[in-house]
């Protein structure tokens, strides 16, 4: 049967995977446009800026470590204030200005090393606010 036969619907491979460029193109514009039109402000901060400052934190062990503390602010997004908060058992370190009831905070677990050789669990919370 010759590639022009009535019989069969085909079509050349070039023209197929242009098609499917337009398509994927189209597809990325859309959601590139979609996702810069909702403000900036409306999304949560603390979820992200609690990854930075736990990444900034933990040791090659994955223990957060607290003489690491006092610079752990440098994780924090450019152009907001932030709270820092370690709690382990009756040890509390805390490192930036209370924040306002309308600032944007989470926390997680982690492990703590209070002193060489021992290590709690604890919590770290992050609040972000401008």
């Amino acid at each position: 049967m010759s590639p022009s036969s009535p019989r069969r619907a085909q079509t050349s491979p070039v023209a197929a995977l242009t098609a499917l460029v337009v398509v994927c193109a189209a597809l990325s514009g859309y959601a590139t446009v979609l996702d810069r039109s909702h403000p900036v402000a409306d999304r949560a901060l603390a979820p992200a800026t609690l990854d930075n400052v736990e990444s900034f934190l933990v040791d090659d062990a994955g223990v957060v470590e607290l003489r690491r503390l006092s610079t752990a602010r440098s994780a924090c997004p450019d152009g907001y204030a932030c709270r820092i908060v370690v709690a382990a058992g009756d040890e509390r370190r805390v490192v930036g200005a209370d924040a306002p009831t309308d600032a944007d905070g989470d926390s997680t677990r982690v492990s703590v090393r209070t002193a060489p050789g021992h290590v709690r669990f604890g919590t770290l919370r992050v609040e972000v606010w401008r």
